[in-house]
């Protein structure tokens, strides 16, 4: 399940971000075609949507039916998921309680998984693969993949807890997922990796290292926040 390195519409990307901060791609201004775009960085059509899918997802771009891809705003919305509900204090205390629960889930779901909700888990997985290949974000299958590991660890409090607070856990999700499509030194490749590290101990029933590898994903999802001033 592992993904080739590096992606290359990762690498198309970040040339089209450094242009756009650089000024020599202004704000307004229509975008080559998709053609000329694969013609000048010598790759394919794909990859170059791919690419742009990236930055549209973070706003510095915008597809217009018929016109074409204009730049936006230099800036990307990294931080759209901010509400009067959804403040930096209340980010904070979902991944307090994401770390608190999420372990427990995790140890558990490896000592008491069944065939069946191991396949759930694999397919939310194989999803988030699939929406990484083509540029998306796949903060719903992400979700998907923490939710059935919750379920594994028969424990329907546990699983109605998490459950509960799933539409901001996803919130939570897209930005994160905005920043490693904006933040040059994170890939989502590597949060990819993570989730497959968690769903291999669970494969294994290693319970230590399930909850392990969960506390090794939610602190560098923690970081990546504090890094770019969400969580105080």
């Amino acid at each position: 399940m592992k993904i080739s390195r590096p992606k290359i519409y990762e690498q198309i990307a970040n040339r089209l971000i450094e242009q756009i901060e650089s000024g020599v791609l202004k704000e307004g201004e229509r975008l080559p075609s998709i053609q000329k775009l694969a013609e000048d960085f010598g790759v394919s059509n794909a990859s170059v949507r791919e690419a742009l899918n990236a930055l549209r997802i973070i706003g510095l771009i915008e597809m217009k039916h018929g016109y074409g891809t204009f730049v936006k705003q230099k800036t990307p919305q990294l931080f759209d998921f901010i509400t009067q509900s959804l403040t930096p204090k209340r980010v904070k205390e979902i991944l307090e309680l994401r770390e608190v629960v999420e372990l427990s889930t995790a140890q558990f779901a490896a000592e008491r998984r069944t065939d069946a909700m191991l396949e759930e888990m694999e397919h939310a997985l194989s999803d988030m693969r699939n929406a990484i290949q083509t540029g998306e974000s796949g903060e719903e299958a992400d979700l998907r993949f923490h939710l059935a590991i919750a379920k594994a660890s028969d424990n329907q409090l546990l699983y109605e807890l998490l459950h509960n607070i799933s539409d901001l856990i996803q919130q939570t999700m897209k930005g994160t997922r905005h920043i490693y499509l904006y933040n040059r030194q994170k890939t989502m490749e590597r949060l990819f990796h993570e989730h497959t590290a968690i769903l291999e101990a669970i494969q294994q029933q290693d319970g230590e290292t399930a909850m392990k590898n969960m506390a090794c994903h939610l602190a560098e999802v923690r970081q990546t926040l504090i890094d770019h001033y969400i969580v105080d």
